[in-house]
């Protein structure tokens, strides 16, 4: 797995509680606590039933645009829970990019998951998938990175690609 890019701001709980406290006072006397920090976003657990996901990178925060305008309109009637923004947080003094509050969609990750086990959901999955693709609206944003040719990623990949074969797993900045 390629290492993970250095985050361009410590997203911690007290710049989430600060979030919402100045953005959604109703919502900052719920818990708060990290449940991941990835590669791109960090998510922290709200109350029981929300989540709040922060971008921790630049290059992120214009994803989580994308997200809050599209989600609703791509998984509207899908018959699956999804992280659709049911709050919209906005660029502050405190924070420079949007963010969201979103549904906790309770599950384990699929890595987790012994290969086995995961044939169980395949056909669901598979059937979200099938159901989910439709053609992106006209207006709908590119993506500089996702859906290009892969002649356009080739200088990346290599360079994050494995130094040899003993040590798949262990990818090049």
């Amino acid at each position: 797995m390629p290492l993970m890019p250095a985050a361009d701001i410590d997203v911690t709980e007290q710049l989430g509680r600060r979030l919402l406290t100045q953005q959604f006072p109703d919502l900052a006397g719920l818990p708060l606590r990290l449940a991941a920090n990835g590669w791109d976003n960090a998510i922290f657990r709200l109350g029981s039933n929300l989540a709040v996901r922060l971008p921790r990178r630049e290059a992120a925060a214009h994803l989580i645009e994308h997200e809050q305008r599209w989600l609703p309109q791509l998984t509207r009637g899908l018959a699956v829970p999804s992280p659709t923004p049911v709050r919209c947080g906005t660029p502050s003094a405190v924070f420079p990019w949007p963010w969201s509050v979103t549904p906790w969609i309770q599950g384990t990750t699929a890595a987790a998951q012994r290969l086995s086990a995961r044939r169980a959901w395949a056909a669901e999955l598979a059937r979200f998938v099938d159901r989910f693709q439709q053609p992106a609206p006209a207006d709908a944003p590119a993506n500089p990175v996702r859906g290009v040719p892969l002649r356009r990623r080739n200088e990346q990949v290599r360079r994050r690609r494995p130094t040899s074969s003993r040590g798949a797993g262990r990818w090049q900045r």
